[in-house]
């Protein structure tokens, strides 16, 4: 967290004071289609917590569809730096266990404040870009019942292809898919025949349409 947050601060200064050094910012809103994938691990450790006693592991996935801002600063014709945010959570569906049953238990997880630091090189085709960026996420789970399992973070790299169509007066819209890959998650619920979580291969894809403004 603490290199994302200087990297960000870098490019908020940068951006504060491009006009003195003749960079060209843009700011811009984006509606995205997200598509997340990753395998659940989940182990019941027995009573004294010195071993496993069973391992249960699931692949899933989910869509969510959530919007974002970006600003951006232009150090030249070919290069921007930019950060993206993502200022509501990205959701997964609830998963039920022990259904009418006295034991039932809700879970789901949310994924807040993601934010992407990346670079974009204009390719000398149209409108078309690359996109390359490291991301960073909070995770946090949802429970019903009397367990709490701890939330946490996750990072990893970004990277995408897009195009840019300009419009007018500084006005363009792009399009573009990216795809990220996020660091494994592990948690568990404290007690000492604990129940550990581990989240690993967690992988995504991203579409995105998005309005700028460049100054």
């Amino acid at each position: 967290m603490k290199k994302l947050i200087i990297a960000i601060s870098s490019i908020v200064l940068l951006a504060t004071s491009a006009m003195s050094f003749e960079l060209s910012p843009s700011i811009g809103i984006s509606g995205n289609k997200g598509v997340y994938a990753a395998t659940g691990i989940e182990r019941n450790f027995n009573e004294g917590g010195t071993a496993i006693d069973t391992t249960t592991t699931e692949h899933g996935a989910f869509t969510d569809d959530f919007a974002s801002i970006f600003v951006e600063i232009a150090l030249n014709d070919a290069l921007s730096l930019g950060v993206d945010y993502v200022p509501m959570a990205i959701e997964t569906p609830q998963n039920v266990a022990n259904i009418n049953e006295g034991n039932e238990n809700k879970v789901r997880a949310e994924f807040d404040h993601l934010t992407t630091i990346y670079a974009k090189l204009n390719i000398p085709l149209g409108g078309l870009y690359l996109k390359a960026g490291y991301s960073q996420v909070d995770v946090t789970s949802i429970e019903t019942n009397s367990n709490s399992y701890g939330d946490d973070s996750t990072s990893g790299a970004t990277v995408g292809l897009g195009y840019n169509h300009e419009i007018d007066n500084g006005l363009s819209i792009r399009a573009e898919i990216t795809g990220s890959q996020f660091e494994n998650v592990e948690t568990n619920n404290g007690q000492t025949n604990k129940v550990e979580i581990e989240v690993e291969d967690m992988i995504g894809a991203r579409g995105t349409i998005s309005l700028v403004k460049s100054f």
